[in-house]
Parts: C-alpha cells; structure tokens; sequence
C-alpha cells in the first residue's frame, strides 16, 4: 500500500497509546509525497459576483440605476503544469524517543510546496502543515504547536481519495480554513480498542481582524494573522474528534468545531467594505468508510453542517454531503466521487462536484493517474449585504463566495476556481511518488 502525506500523518495520530516498558532507540525520519501533473481547466462564463451601489455614492444620490460593479466571470482556458492534483506535496521530519514505562516524546515538521515552480504553499511557511511536539502517555498524547483541526480528521479518514486539488471529500472543509489546520494549537489524543479521539485548542488560530483575500490580501489562517493577540477573542477556537472502527471493515467519524471571530469583518473588494461583521463559526461532521473484506472495495460519505453567525443577528447556514467508491483491480485503481455544498439561507446558491479517477501503480512509491472532474455554481438568489449604510447584493455558492472574500486560501482545482454561476471542467493527469 502506498505511503502518502496524508497516509503518513494519519498513522501518526493513530499511533497506539499502550503502556509498556520496553526501551526503544530513538528515530528520526525523513519523508515527503511529490506529486504533479498536466491538466487542462475550461471556465464557462457567469454572472456577476457583486451587484450594487459603490460606496463613494451617498444613499442620498439622484442615480437611479446602481451602479454595477465588474466582478463578473469571464470564460477561459488554461493548460498547466499544476502541483497536488491526487494528494498534496509534502515533505516532512519526524522523530520519536521511547522514554519508557509508556511514555514518549516526539516531534513533526512537516511542509508543503508546488511543484510547478518550486514555492512553499501555506503562506510561505517551511513548515506550514505541521510543527509540534509531543508526548506520549500510558495516559493519552499531548501536542503542542500548529496542527490540523480536529474536525479535519472526522474527513480525512473516510476520503477515497488523498486530499488532492481534485479531491471532492475535502470540499465540506474548505468553506474556513480553520477547519484544516490551527496555529498556536494545543491538543490532546486518546486511543482506547477501536477508538480514537481527540480534542483541540487554540488562543488563536489564524484569524486576523480584517480578512479579505482582494482588499487586505489576509486569509484565514494566513502567518499575517497567526499571533495578533489582542483584548478580542478573534481566532479563538476549540474542537474534537472520534473515530471508531466498529469492525476491520466499517468506520464512523465525527468531528466539532467553534471559532470565535468577534466582530472581524471580511472585505469583498472594489468599493464594498466590512460586508459582514463575525460573531463565531461553528459545524460539525459525521462520516463513514465501509471495506468490502477480501476485494478492498471501499464506500464512504461524509455529511456536515456549519452556520456563521453575525453581528446583526442573521447567519450563514451551510450544509455539505459526498459519496465516493474505490475499487482496486491488480495494479489499476479508479475512483467516483460526488458531492454538493450549499447556502441554506442567504444566497441559497449551491456548489455540485463529480470525479472520475484511475491511476496505476508501477511500484510500491510510484503511480501514474488520470482525473476527470467538474464543479458546477448554481448562484442562487441575490442577498443583501451592508455596506456601510449603502446596500449590495451578492450571488454565489459557498465555494465562490468563500474563495472570494478569503475564507478559503486556494479555490478549487489548484487555484483555478469557478465563475458564480458558471462550471469549472478539470481533466489532467500527472505522477506521484513517496518516500
């Protein structure tokens, strides 16, 4: 079975717990997934993202016709090089020293890169994914550092795929980036027979006071915001993790997640300021991964909820499901995914994504795959937003408007992202390998 970023990292969360005595030397690991391709992205054209008046037009203003702002999609083609399509690139260090009597002390640095121009993902971090350490007990495991939320876990291990830019299952946490990983985090593990959990917790996650991917250039989660303490509770966040494995074949997930933003407010560009005003974030998710014994034929979903609250009273309630199969012939694997994202309120514009995947294994580090994938923006309804006393609408799915405001570090597809109200079509193939 062939290792992989995410196959590594979570073997080492589900490291076993067990006291014992026995001494162990001290290791230290070297490894990393490489993973590249040749794509081709077609963007159809859609409608525009922002509809309104410009804020330097008083309310008081004679015009009769808003003024339109130009945000509209518009129809493209593109063939790359592109990084990550299958699992993502990464390349890491750990180690381990057994301290005995079931105790242990380790560590991960783990980092992440595009291999189309050789630049470090995670804002620029060199160990961007992971950095933290551990200690393990006979009572459970304590880390300390930036690591993956807790509810990220809850899709991790049911996905049929590697979290790839093509990888549907990773849809359901890409509407804040929160949901994936956490700086300045502490956590604390726990496996006891077939269970294994987790809980998290972060003074700040990465949440700056000011997010806007256009207008401030600040994500979620981005280095900028990662240590601005301060009186407010911005980027405050708490979580947990379960997974239990019933039998050899059936697993079931679940994960929570609260952050708290506190009157942070995201920008959407052109002359729109301070859309909304953030009170807290909070969803959860439930998953299952079943494996048909003897053939490794595996079916999974995964379905979550999440609502932003706000300032005003109002939210953002969202809902996500997907399905997938993988099915192993020999050396060939292919793979289906499908999966929808959508506003249950205010736009109530939806996101629907399908995959088709086959790779090949030449040996036990090295395969070569194909995707074929599309995500289609239904736009919904046009919904109202503040704008300093002036009046906007926007329109768009979760995944347009996340990626747009900055909620969202890479859109869909590596970067290539989707038009509201338009479809993105993705077909590449490309090589992996580990070590």
């Amino acid at each position: 079975m062939q290792k992989t970023a995410l196959n590594i990292a979570a073997a080492l969360a589900l490291a076993t717990f067990g006291a014992g005595t026995a001494f162990a030397q001290s290791s230290l690991t070297l490894y990393g997934n490489l993973d590249v391709s040749i794509d081709h992205v077609k963007k159809t054209a859609g409608v525009p993202l922002l509809d309104g008046t410009a804020a330097a037009v008083p309310v008081t203003s004679t015009l009769s016709v808003p003024a339109r702002i130009a945000t509209q999609g518009v129809k493209s083609s593109v063939t790359r090089v592109s990084p990550s399509a299958s699992s993502q690139t990464a390349f890491g260090i750990k180690g381990e020293e057994n301290l005995g009597d079931g105790y242990k002390a380790s560590f991960v640095l783990e980092g992440q890169l595009g291999l189309d121009n050789g630049a470090l993902s995670q804002g620029g971090r060199i160990f961007g994914r992971q950095s933290y350490v551990g200690l393990t007990t006979p009572f459970g495991e304590v880390r300390l550092g930036r690591q993956y939320a807790p509810i990220f876990w809850s899709t991790a291990f049911v996905t049929t795929e590697r979290f790839g830019a093509t990888d549907l299952f990773i849809e359901g946490g890409t509407t804040n980036n929160l949901m994936v990983r956490h700086d300045n985090a502490a956590s604390y593990w726990i496996k006891a027979g077939g269970l294994t959990a987790s809980v998290g917790y972060s003074p700040n996650a990465g949440s700056p006071r000011k997010i806007g991917v256009i207008t401030t250039g600040r994500n979620l989660g981005a280095p900028s915001g990662s240590n601005e303490y301060s009186d407010f509770d911005t980027g405050r966040s708490i979580g947990m993790f379960a997974n239990y494995a019933f039998t050899p074949s059936l697993n079931a997930t679940f994960g929570y997640h609260h952050n708290e933003f506190d009157g942070a407010t995201f920008d959407v560009g052109g002359n729109f300021d301070s859309a909304f005003a953030l009170k807290d974030y909070q969803a959860y998710n439930v998953g299952a991964k079943y494996v048909f014994p003897g053939s490794s034929i595996m079916l999974s979903g995964s379905y979550s909820q999440g609502e932003y609250n706000l300032q005003n009273g109002k939210s953002l309630d969202l809902q996500f499901m997907v399905v997938g199969v993988r099915v192993p012939v020999n050396a060939w694997t292919f793979s289906a995914q499908a999966s929808q994202i959508k506003f249950k309120n205010f736009t109530k514009g939806k996101d629907t994504g399908l995959l088709l995947g086959a790779e090949y294994a030449l040996s036990k580090r090295t395969t070569v795959y194909a995707r074929l994938s599309q995500i289609k923006d239904d736009e919904g309804q046009r919904a109202d937003i503040g704008v300093n006393g002036l009046l906007g609408q926007v329109a768009g799915g979760p995944d347009v408007i996340a990626t747009a405001v900055g909620f969202r570090e890479i859109p869909s597809f590596a970067g290539a992202g989707i038009n509201p109200g338009g479809k993105s079509t993705y077909i590449g193939a490309g090589v992996r390998h580990s070590f």
